[in-house]
This record gives C-alpha cells, sequence and structure tokens, in this order.
C-alpha cells in the first residue's frame, strides 16, 4: 500500500481544520470589512487604489475555499486555494516583521482572534501549508469517512480557537488559575 493510500484519511480531518479556518476568516471579513480594510492598508504592500478589491476578492476567496475543503469533490481544489493563500500571508506578514513591524494584527479573523505579527505566527502559516494541500492527495475515500473527518476536523479548530481566546488563567495547566 502506498504512503497516500495510508494518509488519505487524514485529508478529511485537515481539510476540516483547515476549511473552518478559511470559512470563519472569510465570513469574519466579510462581515467586518471596514476593519479588515485597516489592517490591509497598514501592511502597506499593495498601491491603495487596490485595497477595496483585494478585500472583498480575499475573503469571497477564503469563503469559496472553505467551502470547497468541505465538498470532498472539490477538495483538491479548495486545499490549493488555501496552501496558496497561506504562502501569500506568510510572506506579507514575514516581510513585515523583517521590517520591524509587529504591532500589527495579523487580520485573519477580525472581530474575532487578533494576534500581533511574529516570526511564530508565519512559521504557524507556513506549517498550515502541509495540512491545506493533503486533501489534494485523498483519493478513495467514501463519502461517510469524508464526512465523519472534515466534523472532526472541525471539532479540532474549534477547540484551538476556543483555547486562542480563553485567557490564560482559564486554560488548565496553564499556571494561571486555581487547581482543585
Amino acid at each position: 500500500m502506498s504512503l497516500l493510500a495510508e494518509t488519505a484519511p487524514l485529508a478529511a480531518p485537515c481539510a476540516g481544520g483547515i476549511g473552518t479556518m478559511f470559512l470563519v476568516a472569510g465570513v469574519s471579513k466579510l462581515r467586518g470589512h471596514d476593519a479588515f480594510l485597516g489592517t490591509l492598508a497598514s501592511y502597506r504592500l499593495l498601491p491603495s487604489w487596490s485595497y477595496e478589491a483585494v478585500a472583498w476578492g480575499l475573503a469571497g476567496a477564503e469563503v469559496l475555499a472553505g467551502l470547497a475543503l468541505f465538498s470532498g469533490f472539490a477538495a483538491g481544489v479548495g486545499g490549493l486555494a488555501a496552501a496558496a493563500m497561506l504562502v501569500v500571508f506568510a510572506l506579507a506578514m514575514g516581510i513585515n516583521v523583517a521590517r520591524g513591524r509587529t504591532s500589527l494584527s495579523c487580520g485573519c479573523t477580525p472581530g474575532v482572534v487578533s494576534e500581533t505579527l511574529s516570526w511564530k505566527l508565519v512559521a504557524r502559516t507556513v506549517l498550515c501549508v502541509p495540512l491545506a494541500l493533503a486533501p489534494c492527495f485523498a483519493s478513495g475515500v467514501s463519502a461517510f469517512v469524508w464526512g465523519q473527518g472534515v466534523l472532526a476536523g472541525v471539532a479540532l479548530y474549534l477547540v484551538w480557537l476556543a483555547l486562542v481566546a480563553l485567557p490564560p488563567e482559564r486554560v488548565p495547566g496553564s499556571g494561571g488559575g486555581q487547581e482543585a
């Protein structure tokens, strides 16, 4: 059995997690368009005349990539699109970190999680690229297994989002709260 065949079931949880990440980010950018427009402008990487089109286009592309990753039949296309966007995001963040502009918001999910730029964030974004590409190699996964895997990925992403959003004193084992 080939390595791709053995790891194909892992593609669905990757699709679920990355798909949820992109869907949440895209919808957040559509709902908080003006805030995202400000974040996009603060990166100082694009001509000012392009901000509006890029903001709408990026949010729409994120939503479409997320939905494609969930679908199972267009997951490969969604994975490629998500991976390409992640590379662009990592480059944009890396350029600004190299310029010393670490006080900028990442702009990942306006109104949900606001993290400032750092090399750690750039590395985490790059580490998401193989996860986004995993669905490109899924073949022969039944719809039932795909659905279960996607739901598992959604659950994992939501747990991660909750842990990021919780203050450290509320996370068990973080040393910030009272332990029984």
